[in-house]
């Protein structure tokens, strides 16, 4: 397992399971889960001692992406969970952490749980959300500062995922030329290039995303046409748009900094825990059924890789259909 990018801990953790006899197949398997999740880390351009990176926030989107992006089983996820599990009370028996991040995530049987109200959003709560991103509310005397060049961008992640159902990942990884604002299109990426789908904004869609690549000064704004993230971090103690000299391009958005905004907006807003980005995304769907949209429309316009997911949701707007009879 060891190579430059491996933290020592996770070479011990595996072998630890060696010396207490775990067998060979045990071993490769808890092997490979666990190097998936280092590369995580490192997408997330987290290093292997950031407090961040042993929180239940950054775990979190980790399952989100099998979910969401790779369709993994809920047994896979139960299996991956088992490893992170174990991994994670190593590093508390040799006291490199003192809590386990998993121990407060939940894994739902998508194929057999149903969907209930409150894993959406409502009306009344998006319409708030949407209102106080753009608005001083709440803000601190230096959140203020930033707030003049971030409510743009927020408010437009927010709608693309709102409207849209844009995942987490996919936000994170669209680059300037996935968007035409005089086409008023944006294509959204994705590791299978038969998968990419393309998606119509709005005229108001495409003036918040333009207002908000306009806002970005010249010297670090991503290039037009080109391979840079169109959602660019941000240095919060120098007010400034990140850059990444390794890349010679403006540094990316992760995922857990987007996780971190809406949780920040939804706060803001007064609204209740737990809306995450999972929650625009259900909600987005199921409005596209309720507007009567085909199935096999609504599977490419969400990246459905199988209409096992979409049953869920048709289910689910059946039921509601019957109780508001």
């Amino acid at each position: 397992m060891q190579n430059q990018e491996t933290p020592q801990t996770a070479i011990d953790f595996i072998l630890d399971l060696e010396n207490r006899g775990r067998r060979p197949s045990t071993v490769r398997r808890y092997q490979y889960d666990l190097e998936d999740y280092l590369a995580w880390i490192r997408v997330n351009e987290l290093s292997y001692r950031d407090r961040e990176t042993f929180t239940t926030l950054f775990v979190q989107t980790y399952f989100d992406f099998l979910i969401t992006e790779r369709s993994y089983s809920f047994r896979t996820l139960k299996r991956v969970y088992s490893v992170l599990n174990q991994y994670h009370r190593f590093l508390i028996h040799r006291k490199i952490i003192s809590d386990n991040p998993l121990s407060s995530i939940e894994l739902h049987n998508d194929t057999e749980d149903s969907f209930t109200d409150d894993m959406f959003i409502t009306d009344k709560e998006l319409e708030k959300l949407l209102e106080v991103i753009p608005s001083e509310q709440g803000l601190t005397e230096n959140q203020l500062k930033a707030h003049e060049l971030l409510s743009k961008r927020n408010l437009g992640i927010i709608t693309l995922m709102a409207d849209h159902g844009v995942t987490l990942h996919e936000v994170s990884v669209i680059e300037v030329r996935h968007i035409s604002f005089i086409k008023k299109e944006l294509i959204i990426p994705t590791t299978e290039q038969t998968a990419k789908r393309k998606i119509e904004l709005s005229p108001k869609e495409n003036e918040i995303l333009f207002e908000y690549y306009q806002s970005i000064p010249e010297a670090v704004r991503p290039a037009q046409y080109s391979a840079d993230p169109f959602f660019v971090a941000f240095d919060f103690q120098r007010l400034t748009y990140r850059w990444s000299y390794e890349e010679d391009r403006p540094k990316r958005l992760t995922e857990i900094a987007i996780q971190k905004m809406i949780r920040h907006e939804i706060k803001r807003a007064g609204l209740r825990k737990g809306i995450s980005a999972q929650h625009f995304r259900r909600t987005a769907i199921f409005k596209a059924i309720q507007d009567k949209k085909d199935t096999e429309q609504i599977q490419y316009q969400f990246g459905m890789k199988t209409p096992l997911t979409l049953n869920r949701y048709l289910d689910y707007t059946e039921k509601r259909s019957v109780s508001s009879i």
